[in-house]
Order: structure tokens, then sequence, then C-alpha cells
């Protein structure tokens, strides 16, 4: 791999080089462009110049700043979706940390502004789309081979309840090795329907209860607001699947800290420290 980063940097900055024309190109056509998933599978590719290109091409076609840092966004994201679980452990570290970097950017450049007012996103964050295109690229073995989603045959023998597959979510994570248990549970719920909301408390619950380090914490949080991005859709529903799968991943921990809140809230409550478990009820 330490031969394949340079030639990446090097098509990296070419291809930013090359950005102010295509930015050009496509400033009459702003506001018309709309092909972010097919940008961002097209990002997931083997070829650097292709990706790279990909990104040329859209911007000359209308794409602002932030439809190209949407996109990848969602690549990013795709990465976790697809990791597969023979990679080394601590291999999930290398997905979550190129997601929560293009999350990071996409939101930068949104607050920065695009469309008429593109200037104002500075060559820096311009830059950092291509660099973060290039970690994506780079972490195309977490996909060898990607991971097995769920199919139709495993989903019907879940429950249809909401409760209950959100309930049956909590009890997988009691448990190691179930990211495809979880990743199931999570594809039955939005199948049928149910609404993305509870389930992302579902998820949320899940952290919280375990001793969730700041990775975590931050996977759910870039997990969400990417979701919150693209809505119920086929995307959206992927990026939740990618955040139930890491979620599985990293649990159960001790709960050390969940046993620590038990105990602060006794004292709150003037309730003796060893009073058995009917005092956690």
């Amino acid at each position: 791999m330490s031969g394949a980063i340079p030639s990446t940097l090097s098509h990296s900055e070419g291809a930013f080089a090359e950005l102010p024309a295509s930015l050009a190109a496509g400033a009459s056509k702003r506001g018309q462009w709309q092909a972010h998933a097919d940008l961002a599978e097209a990002l997931l590719g083997d070829d650097p110049a292709a990706l790279f290109d990909a990104m040329q091409t859209a911007v000359a076609a209308g794409a602002e700043p932030q439809d190209l840092s949407r996109a990848l966004c969602l690549a990013a994201a795709l990465r976790v979706v697809r990791f597969g679980t023979a990679n080394e452990f601590s291999d999930w570290n290398e997905a979550h940390h190129a997601f929560t970097y293009c999350h990071a950017l996409h939101r930068l450049i949104r607050r920065a502004g695009s469309g008429r007012d593109a200037g104002q996103v500075g060559p820096e964050l311009l830059r950092g789309i291509f660099h973060g295109a290039m970690a994506v690229y780079l972490n195309r073995f977490l996909n060898i081979p990607p991971a097995r989603l769920p199919n139709a045959a495993v989903l019907d023998d879940l429950p249809t309840d909401a409760e209950d597959l959100r309930n049956a979510f909590l009890a997988a994570l009691d448990r190691q090795n179930q990211v495809a248990a979880a990743a199931g549970i999570t594809a039955r719920y939005l199948a049928l329907g149910h609404p993305a909301g509870p389930l992302i408390e579902t998820f949320a619950q899940a952290v919280l209860r375990e001793d969730g380090d700041f990775h975590t914490y931050q996977m759910l949080e870039a997990g969400i607001r990417t979701y919150q991005d693209w809505g119920c859709c086929q995307e959206g529903h992927a990026v939740l699947l990618g955040v139930a799968r890491y979620l599985a991943a990293h649990a159960p921990t001790r709960r050390a800290q969940l046993q620590t809140a038990r105990v602060a809230r006794r004292l709150s409550r003037g309730q003796e420290i060893h009073s058995g478990e009917a005092a956690d009820e």
C-alpha cells in the first residue's frame, strides 16, 4: 500500500488543480445536479484516476462543493456498512476515521456556503474533499470481500412489531459477535416502514449503557446526521445499517460507567448504595 499512497496523492493534487476550470464550467448549472448516490458509488471504485474524474465531471455538470462532500460522506459510510468482519478488529478504526473525517468536512462546507456563495468555501476545504476521497479509496481493502448483508429469508424469521425489534436489538448487543444479527434486526425494522426516530433512540440507549469511547459517540452522531441528510430512502437506511453494525461490533463492554451512574442515582435519592438489585428497578 505504501507505493499506492504517493501515486494517489499525485492524482488528488492533479485533480484539485483542475477544479477551478470545472467550477467555472458548471457555474450556470448549479442547483440542477442531483446524482449524489451515483457519485458515492463511483467514489468506492478501484481506480483513483476514475474517481477523481467522476468528481470533476460532477462539478462541470453543476455539482456544488457541498454536493461533493455529501456524496463523499455517503461513500465513507458505505465502507462501514460493507466492512467485512474477517478484517482485524482494529480495522474498524480505519473505516470510522474516514467516515467521521468526511462527515466533519461536509458540515464545515455546509457552514461555509455553496452555490452563488461558493467562493466562501476556501481552497483548504475543497482540497479536503479530494483528500477524503483518497482516504475512502485507500480503505477499499476493508470491503474485500464486502460484508454479507441481510437477505429476505433471514428477515422473515424476525418479529414485525417495532418495539419487539428494538428490544431484540438491545438483547443482541448483550452478546458478543452479533454484527450480522444487529444488521438483520435493523434491516427488518426499516423494511417494514417503522419510523427511524425510535430506532435511533434505541441506538443511543445502546451506546449510553456501554462504556462507550469517543469513537463510538462520534459514529453515533455522524451516522444520525448523515441519515438526516438523506432521509427515509435506500441510502439513509444503509447509513443506519452501518451504525448498527459498528455498535454491535463494539458491544458488550463491562458497563462499569452504567454502574457508576446507578450508584450516583441512589445517592441522589438518599438510598443505600448496597441495597441490592431492587434499588435499580
